[in-house]
């Protein structure tokens, strides 16, 4: 399925892009080539004027003139006396280009009936683009010029073939930037596309896993509950009671799962809501650790407070939720700790942070499960856990600390043993 999809947006960045990449390459292609064309067309035109100029300022024409000046300006000029064809038409050109010539001369008196036949202070001519029967593409200007009694007239032609060459060049080097752009694209489409699905497939993976070890955890209570209640079918008052009582703590571990499963849901769907108010966090750090007295006796572990001297600024943030993250901390530190052990609870504030560790001398963490332990339904050494335990509270307990704009390190306790920092911004004011 994602194959496909890396596919398919693979094909549309590129095709989007490549569309975007063609089209301006073609408007730009036409554009130049446009100002190609009249670019030449106005270097004959100039060449036309300038040579006509000549021919008017000339008394006498000679053949080495003539001759120099349409091999200079690679033109073929073909002159008429009256109409009559003059003699270095018939010498120095070849009956192919004095053809081209008169076909040439009849196809503009046809365009350009009204072409006048000069004056005697400028002559009358008229240039354009023509194609010869034979499909060879000039440039051609047809003229009269009066000259005394007489009226000189011709035809000037010059070869389109270099213009059409350099547009022929012109036109394959943009092909071939415009191939090598799209296959480019394709490729940076390919890769960034592919960075681009890549948390959506990471984002499944979680998901399915997810949901798999959700079913896992519910199938393990769901059993339990259905064999209490078909045993107690047949159980006397005594065995019956103790069935109701197994049914009771599967139910309990049941609701804990759920609200567990639910508030991560919250999370990701950012429904996360917090009730922020101004906070004293000495003051809860203590109440925490009166909370969990009486615990810490079950487990024979000392349980501390250690605060700061001076007073502490007002932390702005959501009071049930910090205590939630404390007590996920804490319970994992009994999970984890050595009878005889102890659990320090510490409160800092430096550069606008809070700082507050929860630190064991249990077994701590092995390097290779710290990146790991806020994963959903991760658990270490699954035998350290009681049945209550299913592997979301640090899940949970970094869901907290970031919705507050914070975070969870965890570090060794020096000896042995594990330390959870939790950083907590100090708000401008409440959001």
């Amino acid at each position: 399925m994602y194959k496909k999809l890396h596919q398919r947006l693979t094909l549309l960045f590129t095709g989007i892009a490549g569309t975007i990449l063609i089209t301006m390459s073609l408007s730009y292609l036409y554009m130049s080539e446009k100002e190609l064309q009249q670019n030449t067309f106005l270097t004959f035109s100039s060449q036309v004027t300038s040579l006509l100029s000549s021919l008017e300022q000339q008394t006498s024409l000679t053949w080495e003139w003539l001759s120099k000046t349409s091999v200079n300006q690679n033109l073929t000029l073909v002159l008429y006396d009256n109409d009559t064809s003059i003699s270095y038409n018939r010498v120095v050109l070849s009956d192919q280009e004095i053809a081209l010539a008169d076909e040439a001369l009849s196809y503009g008196r046809k365009k350009y009936p009204k072409l006048g036949n000069g004056s005697s202070y400028s002559a009358s001519h008229q240039e354009f683009v023509w194609t010869s029967d034979s499909g060879a593409p000039y440039f051609a200007s047809i003229f009269n010029i009066r000259k005394n009694s007489s009226i000189l007239s011709g035809t000037i032609l010059s070869s389109r073939l270099p213009t059409l060459h350099q547009l022929r060049v012109q036109r394959r080097r943009f092909l071939f930037l415009n191939i090598a752009g799209i296959t480019i694209l394709l490729l940076f489409s390919w890769y960034y596309t592919g960075k681009l699905i890549k948390p959506i497939i990471e984002s499944r993976k979680k998901q399915t896993a997810f949901v798999a070890s959700a079913s896992h955890e519910l199938r393990t209570p769901i059993a339990v509950i259905c064999s209490a209640v078909s045993a107690s079918k047949s159980a006397n008052e005594v065995q019956r009671e103790r069935f109701l009582h197994i049914i009771e703590e599967e139910s309990m571990r049941l609701s804990t799962l759920t609200d567990d499963l639910l508030l991560l849901n919250r999370a990701d769907t950012e429904r996360f809501e917090l009730e922020l108010n101004p906070v004293e966090l000495d003051t809860l750090l203590l109440d925490t650790c009166e909370t969990f007295e009486p615990m810490a006796r079950q487990h024979n572990m000392a349980l501390s407070v250690q605060l700061p001297e001076e007073s502490l600024p007002i932390c702005m943030c959501d009071k049930k939720r910090i205590q939630q993250m404390l007590s996920i901390l804490i319970s994992n530190a009994f999970s984890y700790g050595r009878d005889g052990g102890y659990i320090k609870l510490s409160l800092s504030y430096e550069k606008s942070m809070f700082w507050i560790m929860v630190e064991d001398n249990g077994i701590g963490i092995e390097d290779k499960d710290k990146p790991f332990i806020f994963d959903r339904f991760y658990r270490a050494d699954k035998s350290r856990f009681g049945k209550e335990h299913f592997g979301l509270g640090l899940s949970i307990a970094q869901e907290i600390a970031t919705s507050h704009g914070g975070k969870i390190i965890v570090t060794d306790t020096p000896g042995g043993g594990a330390r959870f920092f939790i950083l907590l911004r100090r708000p401008a004011e409440k959001s």
